[in-house]
């Protein structure tokens, strides 16, 4: 920890988790939106239907990374990041690759905007799943704590699963899997079996309508490649005048960007947290103005992303862009981290 604040890695330590990453931007005005928080040292047009099914690892944050090959070589490790609205490689693997430039963009992060450079990428393939013809754009490698991000550019249109018992990434048509029934958002229908709940597509990213914070409504977006989960300020005064308690348990914490810039948060264990038709227990969770919830125009209704420190308390989470679904598959007892509690609701 410095004496400045708290990096990515100094809060993992006090909080088990750590901090969060940067998510989508509305397409119409084709912003584009990424990880920038820190995360410290780092180890050295449509595509086709198909399955891909990889091998992945975790990196120091515990979010997922995927084998990804730029014009035939590699592979580079991309984090698979449902809060990035573009895919990202870094300087470094754009460099070893030859990659030409592309011009410049602004790329929006947690604490405001910067301009990136442009790389020109003639195949990306992610197992037997290609995408050509892409532009992407270009960080570092520190600031990204992988060679890549994988965005939901790559996953719009498709399903998408995270096996954490299996550390396994499979990207599908959209449809395969648990089919979504009248009710199915209301209860667990059997031990470990799949929950589905319900998402709409906002901004570029799946957001779940039927959530809670303790009493509190809220829009929760899923966001992988966030590393805790976040809420606003209007999320938090909401939990506060409901739960009085809470606010004594908050503690100020800067959030530091990549870009260097900062944004003050709070922290503190978040009362029980419901997604459809569960209840997730002992999660704790950052509250801060934050340059992206700008961005979405959510600085007026509670709002909160859920990292990558909820979803891997699970067995499977399954993205379906094209069917706007989310399907949770609870964790066996042998897989499951003594923090993360689930039970249905009634």
């Amino acid at each position: 920890m410095s004496g400045q604040g708290w990096s990515r890695r100094g809060l993992a330590a006090a909080l088990a988790p750590a901090l969060l990453g940067a998510c989508a931007s509305p397409a119409a005005r084709r912003l584009i939106s990424i990880n920038l928080t820190d995360t410290g040292p780092v180890a050295q047009p449509a595509p086709p239907d198909g399955v891909a099914t990889l091998e992945t690892a975790f990196d120091k944050a515990k979010r997922m990374t995927v084998p990804v090959m730029l014009n035939g070589l590699g592979p580079f490790g991309f984090v698979v990041d449902t809060g990035a609205n573009r895919t990202v490689v870094s300087t470094e693997a754009a460099a070893a690759c030859g990659l030409p430039g592309a011009g410049q963009a602004e790329v929006h992060g947690i604490a405001g905007a910067e301009p990136a450079g442009l790389a020109a990428v003639r195949r990306l393939a992610v197992g037997a799943v290609t995408s050509r013809d892409l532009t992407l754009p270009m960080l570092g490698r520190e600031r990204l704590g992988a060679d890549g991000l994988l965005g939901v550019d790559i996953l719009r249109g498709r399903r998408m699963s995270l096996q954490f018992a299996e550390n396994r990434f499979e990207i599908a048509p959209s449809g395969q899997g648990v089919e979504v029934g009248e009710g199915r958002n209301s209860r667990i229908p059997a031990y470990n079996a799949p929950i589905p709940v319900s998402a709409a597509y906002r901004n570029g990213q799946l957001v779940i309508l039927d959530a809670q914070v303790g009493n509190v409504r809220v829009s929760a977006f899923i966001d992988s490649g966030a590393q805790v989960t976040v809420g606003n300020r209007v999320l938090r005064d909401a939990v506060v005048h409901s739960h009085p308690e809470f606010g004594v348990r908050l503690a100020p914490v800067p959030l530091i960007s990549a870009t260097g810039q900062t944004a003050m948060g709070e922290f503190a264990p978040l009362p029980v947290l419901r997604l459809g038709g569960m209840q997730i227990y002992e999660v704790l969770g950052v509250f801060a103005d934050l340059h992206i919830f700008d961005l979405w125009k959510l600085n007026d209704q509670p709002a909160i992303l859920i990292g990558i420190d909820v979803l891997r308390h699970f067995h499977e989470v399954a993205l379906d862009f094209g069917r706007k679904v989310v399907v949770f598959t609870p964790a066996l007892p042998g897989e499951r981290t003594p923090k993360a509690a689930l039970q249905g609701r009634l």
